[in-house]
């Protein structure tokens, strides 16, 4: 949230509301009527956590909310699909898990189109570098849109870009081709910034981390679905339907993921809000946000905390990137399974991110409210360890049993490590998170592109042995990050108002606790009170 825009949500002072009135005098004043009109809807709004603010365009919630921070859900209701707050939650995780599919359509049939088009080991890892390339860019400079323009238009419009060349890569036919088209694929890669940007905007900082991680690892699922379901399934009910013709089959079945993400990019705009007062061009016209410069946000956000993250970001969701290129390749010419088998491998890797990011998060956000930052930035840096330590135990795995096991080992921390710096992102820059969010994303794909490098000329025991060593490198940097205001992992601690936002959050928890279990002791009450009614009524008979 912009700073502008928290100073517009602030609730008036009593003494704002009397410099008003004698400055306008009594009567019927329109200035000081509309001033005791705001006073009283900020008065209801602190008595009803449901209520909505004054500026927003609904009138009521079905999440509690901070309205003295932009109507932020201070809760997930994840089974919700209400307006605003979790129906965006759901539209960006869901939006997400599309693009990833499209992304990554190709992925599980590089075997098949590398036999087809008879192309070596260096063509295929080339075509999966330019996949990432586009993404750097992309995601850098999505961040600042999102920061000017929210992440709701600009999500739709990237699923319907990127879904054409999807539908066109059964028309490659050789290296340059497959190279050009996966490099235009590759801005599907971008809607990350907008998963990550979207929950920042509607759920408070204290949850952040929760919410990003269950839409970044559900999001993250496209990766896995889209093993199973182009080389598990439809790349062998297609070869079955033509009579064995493998290259008809590689060369139809992205069409179905494309359609799919094209038409949920045409009807994303309609469904879904850019935050909980409404959408970023009502907000602007009635005052609640001012305009965002996108050079400016773009300079903001590159701080020195953010190029840390950057780097570790490369460490854990460049190992992921990397790795759903890499799984089919791999399972094939090192164990000489099938791709419909090593297909279904890929998505136990990817599968992790069913809960394994979310978890990140959570615990992430656990550890604020006991530890502030420190607690943040000691999880990641764990996590970022165990992943690299995994990951080179991985590298002298000889037996398929095992390397699997160790996979979805390595796959749980790799991904928790991604929810776990997520939680750390929204605290990086509260004016320019769209910008942080999109630099730090941005070295999810660069990693990728390092380390598909390696593994375009390294044997695969090589590639993953060093592979693994930067992801333990990178952890040491957690040392080197310092958010202003808030502690470090050795030195430094929260100041005044940190501490008072976390306690205001633990009361505001506690206080909903206690008033549930006074709504359970009422519902008691009342069915006891009720049963002792018909008994004395069946005496009475």
């Amino acid at each position: 949230m912009s700073t502008s825009e928290s100073e517009h949500m602030r609730p008036p002072d009593s003494n704002t509301v009397a410099m008003i009135t004698e400055l306008h005098g009594g009567g019927h004043d329109p200035i000081q009527e509309e001033a005791r009109q705001m006073r009283r809807q900020w008065e209801e709004c602190a008595q009803d956590p449901y209520k909505a603010g004054p500026q927003s365009k609904y009138t009521r919630y079905n999440v509690r909310v901070d309205h003295t921070n932009g109507d932020r859900s201070t809760e997930i209701k994840l089974f919700s699909t209400a307006r605003p707050h979790m129906r965006a939650l759901h539209c960006a995780w869901f939006s997400f898990f599309s693009a990833f599919m499209i992304w990554f359509a190709p992925a599980p049939l590089l075997g098949e189109i590398q036999n087809t088009l008879g192309l070596s080991k260096a063509e295929v890892w080339t075509s999966s570098i330019t996949n990432d390339c586009t993404a750097i860019f992309m995601r850098i400079i999505m961040g600042p849109i999102c920061d000017n323009y929210g992440a709701r238009l600009p999500m739709a419009l990237v699923l319907i870009v990127a879904s054409i060349p999807t539908a066109m890569v059964g028309l490659v036919n050789t290296a340059g081709e497959l190279a050009l088209v996966r490099f235009f694929i590759g801005i599907a890669g971008s809607s990350f910034v907008m998963s990550q940007f979207w929950p920042s905007r509607m759920f408070s900082r204290e949850i952040a981390g929760t919410a990003n991680g269950i839409v970044g690892g559900w999001g993250n699922l496209g990766g896995a679905w889209t093993q199973l379901m182009m080389g598990t399934l439809l790349f062998p009910a297609f070869r079955e339907y033509y009579d064995g013709d493998t290259e008809k089959s590689w060369r139809l079945i992205c069409v179905i993921p494309a359609a799919f993400t094209f038409t949920l990019g045409l009807i994303l705009p309609f469904i879904s809000d850019d935050a909980p007062l409404g959408n970023y061009s009502e907000m602007k016209k009635n005052g609640s946000m001012d305009r965002i410069f996108f050079t400016t946000s773009l300079r903001s956000g590159a701080t020195t905390n953010t190029w840390i993250l950057f780097i570790q970001y490369a460490c854990t969701f460049g190992v992921e990137l990397v790795m759903n290129n890499a799984a089919v390749l791999y399972y094939t010419s090192e164990f000489g399974l099938s791709t419909d088998e090593a297909a279904t491998l890929g998505f136990i890797y990817g599968s992790m991110n069913f809960f394994a990011r979310g978890l990140g998060g959570y615990f992430s956000d656990s550890l604020n409210i006991k530890m502030g930052m420190r607690g943040r930035l000691w999880l990641q840096t764990i996590l970022i360890v165990m992943e690299g330590l995994i990951i080179i135990v991985f590298s002298f795995t000889k037996t398929l049993s095992i390397a699997v096991v160790i996979m979805c080992i390595f796959s749980i921390f790799t991904q928790a490590a991604e929810g776990a710096i997520y939680g750390v992102v929204p605290y990086v820059s509260k004016l320019y998170t769209g910008s942080v969010a999109g630099f730090v994303g941005s070295g999810g794909n660069v990693g990728s592109v390092i380390f598909a490098f390696g593994f375009r000329s390294l044997d695969y025991d090589k590639a993953f042995l060093l592979m693994g060593s930067l992801v333990m490198a990178s952890s040491l940097l957690s040392f080197c990050i310092n958010i202003p205001c808030h502690a470090g992992m050795i030195s430094g601690e929260d100041n005044h108002a940190v501490i008072q936002a976390r306690q205001r959050y633990i009361d505001r928890k506690e206080e909903e606790r206690r008033q549930r279990m006074e709504d359970q002791a009422a519902v008691g009450t009342v069915v006891t009170e009720r049963d002792n009614k018909g008994e004395n009524d069946s005496d009475n008979c």
